[in-house]
């Protein structure tokens, strides 16, 4: 499972981490969430492994998309 990870940096901004390696940062929650989404659905469009992406806060991690091999559309929040 490849994972992209939405969290929260400093300044009250956010940064998507694929894996553990930073993408970008210093991000509007909205921009954020929507890079994420793309990039998942593009990793898995090209590698057919199945992708999530997840938003992690100070007390939840948060379901944003899920690519499986089944699919190639995301699955929606289940909040």
């Amino acid at each position: 499972m490849i994972l992209y990870t939405v969290k929260p940096s400093e300044r009250g901004l956010w940064c998507i981490l694929y894996m553990s390696t930073t993408l970008a940062d210093g991000l509007q929650l909205g921009s954020a969430i929507k890079q994420a989404r793309d990039a998942a659905r593009a990793e898995h469009l090209d590698s057919g492994l199945a992708t999530r992406v997840e938003m992690h806060g100070a007390d939840a991690i948060v379901p944003l998309a899920n690519y499986q091999k089944s699919q190639d559309i995301w699955t929606g929040a289940t909040a």
